[in-house]
C-alpha cells in the first residue's frame, strides 16, 4: 500500500452585511465548532445564540465586511469587522495601558482611522493550519485604515501568542457592555497588513 497525498482546496469568499445575513446558519455553525470548548463549559457569552444576537448588531455597522474560509466546500473559518465611526461604543470602558496617548486622542474615530476586527474564528479541527492568518490578511486586504484593533481573552494563550507574533501590541483592557462579556485585552496593529 502506498501513501497518497490528499490536496485540500482552500477558498475564501468576501461578504457584505446583507450577504452575511443570508448565510446565518453557516456562520452559526462555524462559531459553534470554533467555540465548542467554551460552549461545553457553559460560557453564556460564547453560546451560539448570544453570538448570533451580537452578529445581528454588528451587521448594522457601516462598512461591515466578512470573509468565510472553506476547505473542500466546507465552511471552517470566518472573520469579520468594520471601520469605527465617530461616536463608536467600541472604546467604552477602555483602560489604557501606561505609555499610551491620552484617552481622547487614542479613541477619536472618524470612519477612516481604525478597522475593528470583531471576530476571527476557525473550526477547532482545523487549528494549526494557518487559517487564522489567511482570514486575517484576506479581511484586511485593500483596507485603507492605518490601524486595526481587536479584543482577546487573555486566557486564550494560543490566540494571544499568534496575535503577538503578527506584531499586535496590547494597549489596554476593557469589558464590553454585552451581557456576560469577559474582561478583554485590547490589541492594536499599525498598518502591517498593507
Amino acid at each position: 500500500m502506498s501513501e497518497v497525498e490528499v490536496s485540500k482546496k482552500i477558498a475564501l469568499q468576501k461578504y457584505s452585511a446583507i450577504e452575511s445575513r443570508d448565510i446565518r446558519d453557516t456562520i452559526a455553525d462555524v462559531q459553534a465548532r470554533g467555540y465548542a470548548d467554551s460552549i461545553a463549559n457553559g460560557n453564556s457569552f460564547d453560546s451560539t445564540n448570544a453570538f448570533m444576537e451580537r452578529f445581528e448588531e454588528y451587521c448594522l455597522n457601516p462598512g461591515f465586511s466578512m470573509v468565510l474560509c472553506t476547505i473542500d466546500d466546507e465552511a471552517v473559518g470566518q472573520a469579520f469587522g468594520w471601520p469605527l465611526a465617530a461616536g463608536t461604543p467600541w472604546w467604552t470602558s477602555l483602560a489604557l495601558a501606561p505609555g499610551q496617548p491620552p484617552f481622547d486622542e487614542f479613541t477619536v474615530e472618524d470612519g477612516t482611522r481604525t478597522f475593528a476586527l470583531s471576530e476571527l474564528m476557525v473550526d477547532r479541527q482545523c487549528h494549526g493550519q494557518g487559517l487564522g492568518g489567511i482570514l486575517f490578511r484576506a479581511l484586511l486586504a485593500g483596507r485603507s485604515e492605518p490601524r486595526v484593533t481587536w479584543r482577546v481573552d487573555p486566557a486564550n494563550t494560543n490566540a494571544y501568542a499568534i496575535y503577538r507574533h503578527w506584531g499586535a501590541q496590547r494597549v489596554g483592557n476593557l469589558r464590553p457592555g454585552q451581557n456576560g462579556a469577559p474582561q478583554f485585552d485590547v490589541l492594536v496593529l499599525e498598518n502591517r497588513w498593507q
